[in-house]
């Protein structure tokens, strides 16, 4: 302690700052709700997968217990005595099964296929070479086939694969305290490998930190489950570091893949002779998971297109499919870099940091594997349900916003003709990923660390007591698992708070009043507040239903004269209307609304939602005769009830007059603090919605503004810098990411601000003829502002 610094805390006392003692502690596992509840985490859609809801449900899910996979002891070796506890590590490592290596007549396999030998000839023919050396591919096509075979892939070494594994097992010891994994869940991992022994699985896993490539293999190998290929999606590794992971299992796009015909011809046989031998893949579906967004990588499109080949050709008669989620208390990224881990002599000074006397842990870590489905099904499905696409982002809101239709129930707005063959591959595709996303993200374990950053960041931002952390903590961990996620901690309050002040002891400070109380104030350094909202941003998608309809309801109040009436009433047209709105205007990367889900739908379980947290309470009109009252319309014939997707409100069915529903806001102060909690934790990505809108005026009315044809790239990182002086001058640097500025233009292609032409190096940007006009640019600014919650 040292009494010498001292500050004024938010009640004017003066305190004095403090450091934190027994922090840190190793917290045993054991079960939210005394071992009565579990939520089941990551399961497939209803709507696509029915049949895998109930064949591959988790039978064996009572088992409640966790296993810690870093925790090597005599019971796993198989062996007992003094020498063995002293090299538990070495001989459970060397005692597990070997990876099993892809057969001789690989490369003579792919060589012969029917795909690679017209490829060839197509290839020759382009050439302008001789019928006689067309039809016959030379050595010279063979060797080339070759060298883009050992580009993506390279024969296994197995003692360098268990050498790995043992310094994996002495880093996962010195950077964290356990990692969970959940016994139901690798239960049913094993009960789907021993009844399909044929199918091949595919793991499509979040990717929050660079260590999860190895991590999960090694979870995989620990459990003597098969190991997978694991797809690499870093292009940019050095010469060594990738002939190094490629003997460790690891599998490469060649370099121009999707360009030239062979190699792309080379990695679709590659891939559907590897699902066909029976192999396992992992597939990592983003580049890096981004603070409020999940984007789906280049390298993860690519690796499902071929999978859907593979399943749709009848090459493979079907895929097991299991969404992987992980989770840390903090990323290994922030005791290095992240892109000098690309090259053999980063990661080398990686670990050797690692296992320095002076590193520190970084608390614990969760693996969870979701319910599988069957990719067969999910076509299947997709191709029955499939129908005419409705109508795109720019002809459904963009008059809402430019004020030529004030209501988005009209149906003025035209539908998409008939999609193309490739449009519908590609919407296959797309909302196959953004379904196996939706369930990573959902069976991501929520940290001590997140929560607290997200209470203050979002809820208590000029500091707050410990003793009332203490007191928020059961609230809403009850919260996050009755929405269905669940937490990577358990234990007594006490413990888990000061773990979780621990993990942050770099992004807060700690002062002791003469009360004896301790303030925890959050420290305005730029990287203090991007490391809270990387954390906090975990706990978006928890409730991200009620966040949107808590900005609706926010944008309905700034509509009002005054509000300085006893009770405020809305119908449900009303936020309806608007919980649509801000949906719409949402990136799919960051709604994760899949496909198959109504938006109507959507904003009726979004307003269920309200009402489920007590925001909102149903209130029926006085002045309309009650509910029971039966004499108020006469019987008649017709059926009263309308289609699904009928979302008008007229009265032309002939029933009468339909009492209109409404709802009371709720005016409680716990009420109050929910919903101000709620329209904070959804402002990152407003604010930098709202930024991007005002950088376009800005850029229009200086003289350096777009372009004519400008790369989305270029603009992306003009728009991140301004984001970033915008920053400085308000310190909110929880909307200053790149990620979010690439999402908002990406939201402004599909609204029609932008019209983007694909190049061979990435997408050119042109600003449209609507948006060159000012007045536009600035309704559009208005439309986003109305949402965004003002502190």
């Amino acid at each position: 302690m040292t009494s010498d610094e001292s500050t004024n805390p938010p009640n004017g006392k003066t305190i004095s700052r403090i450091c934190p003692i027994g922090l840190g502690l190793k917290i045993e596992t054991i079960h939210p709700f005394q071992g009565q509840y579990r939520p089941y985490v990551g399961q497939p859609c209803q709507s696509c997968n029915p049949k895998s809801m109930e064949n591959f449900f988790y039978k064996r899910h009572t088992q409640m217990g966790f296993h810690n996979a870093i925790r090597i002891t005599e019971e796993d070796s198989r062996y007992r005595g003094w020498l063995v506890r002293r090299l538990c590590h070495v001989v459970f490592i060397w005692g597990k099964r070997s990876d099993q290596d892809l057969s001789v007549e690989w490369s003579e396999k792919i060589w012969k296929h029917p795909r690679i030998q017209s490829t060839l000839k197509k290839e020759n023919e382009s050439n302008d070479k001789p019928m006689a050396i067309a039809n016959s591919p030379s050595n010279e096509d063979y060797k080339e086939v070759l060298r883009i075979l050992g580009h993506i892939q390279k024969s296994l070494s197995p003692s360098l694969i268990r050498i790995t594994r043992w310094i994996l097992v002495k880093l996962l010891n010195r950077l964290y305290i356990n990692l969970q994994l959940h016994h139901g869940q690798v239960a049913t991992l094993r009960e789907v490998t021993a009844a399909c022994p044929k199918t091949p699985l595919v793991f499509l896993s979040a990717h929050p930190s660079w260590l999860d490539f190895f991590l999960v293999p090694f979870i995989l190998f620990s459990q003597n489950l098969r190991v997978p290929r694991i797809a690499w999606d870093s292009a940019d590794c050095s010469p060594l570091l990738r002939w190094l992971l490629q003997k460790l299992g690891v599998v490469f796009i060649p370099p121009n893949g999707s360009s030239k015909p062979l190699s792309r011809a080379v990695l679709s046989v590659y891939a559907e002779t590897l699902l066909t031998e029976g192999q396992n893949l992992l597939v990592f579906l983003e580049s890096t998971s981004s603070p409020g967004c999940h984007r789906v990588s280049p390298a993860a499109q690519e690796w499902a297109g071929m999978m859907m080949s593979a399943v749709q050709s009848g090459a493979v008669q079907d895929i097991l499919i299991i969404p992987v989620g992980i989770s840390y208390d903090t990323r290994p990224e922030s005791l290095s870099s992240g892109r000098e881990l690309v090259s053999f002599l980063g990661l080398w000074r990686y670990l050797t940091s690692a296992f320095c006397p002076w590193s520190s842990f970084l608390g614990c870590a969760r693996v969870d594997f979701a319910q599988p489905f069957s990719l067969q099904e999910y076509i299947s499905s997709y191709t029955w349900k499939h129908s005419a696409p409705g109508p795109c982002l720019r002809d459904a809101l963009l008059p809402r916003i430019l004020g030529t239709r004030h209501s988005m129930f009209d149906e003025t707005a035209p539908d998409r003709g008939p999609e193309t063959p490739d449009e519908t591959q590609k919407a296959l595709v797309d909302g196959f990923l953004l379904h196996s996303l939706r369930a990573a993200v959902s069976c991501s374990a929520l940290m001590p660390s997140h929560i607290i950053s997200a209470l203050l960041l979002h809820k208590y931002r000029a500091g707050v007591s410990v003793s009332t952390l203490h007191s928020e903590l059961p609230s809403i961990m009850e919260e996050i698992l009755l929405h269905g996620f669940d937490v990577g901690f358990s234990g007594r309050r006490w413990d888990v708070l000061r773990h979780g002040l621990h993990i942050l002891r770099r992004s807060t400070v700690l002062y002791r009043s003469p009360s004896h109380d301790v303030y925890v104030l959050c420290r305005e350094s730029p990287d203090s507040i991007r490391e809270l909202a990387r954390k906090s941003s975990s706990l978006l998608p928890v409730f991200l239903y009620e966040a949107i309809g808590a900005c609706a309801l926010h944008a309905l109040l700034a509509q009002l004269p005054s509000l300085c009436v006893a009770d405020i009433y809305f119908t449900q047209d009303e936020i309806t209307e608007m919980v649509m709105c801000l949906c719409s205007l949402l990136h799919k990367d960051i709604s994760l609304q899949p496909p198959c889900q109504n938006v109507y739908l959507l904003c009726q379980d979004i307003l269920d939602k309200l009402v489920h947290c007590g925001l909102l309470s149903m209130y029926e009109d006085p002045t309309a005769p009650p509910a029971c009252d039966t004499g108020r319309r006469r019987f008649i014939d017709q059926l009263m009830w309308r289609e699904i997707d009928d979302l008008s409100d007229s009265d032309s069915d002939g029933i009468g007059e339909i009492t209109k529903r409404h709802y009371k806001l709720g005016r409680t102060g716990r009420h109050a603090d929910f919903f101000t909690f709620l329209c904070h934790l959804m402002n990152p990505v407003l604010k930098t919605y709202e930024r991007a809108a005002v950088f376009l005026q800005e850029d229009g009315m200086s003289g350096h503004g777009m372009r004519q044809h400008e790369m989305e790239t270029d603009y992306v990182h003009r728009l991140h810098q301004y984001l970033l002086q915008r920053a400085r001058e308000d310190h909110s640097y929880e909307g200053a990411e790149r990620s979010l500025a690439a999402c908002a233009v990406r939201t402004f292609i599909d609204l029609g601000v932008f019209e983007s032409s694909p190049r061979r190096h990435g997408s050119v940007l042109r600003l449209s003829e609507t948006f060159l006009l000012k007045e536009n640019c600035k309704k559009l600014t208005s439309f986003i502002q109305q949402f965004i919650y003002r502190r």
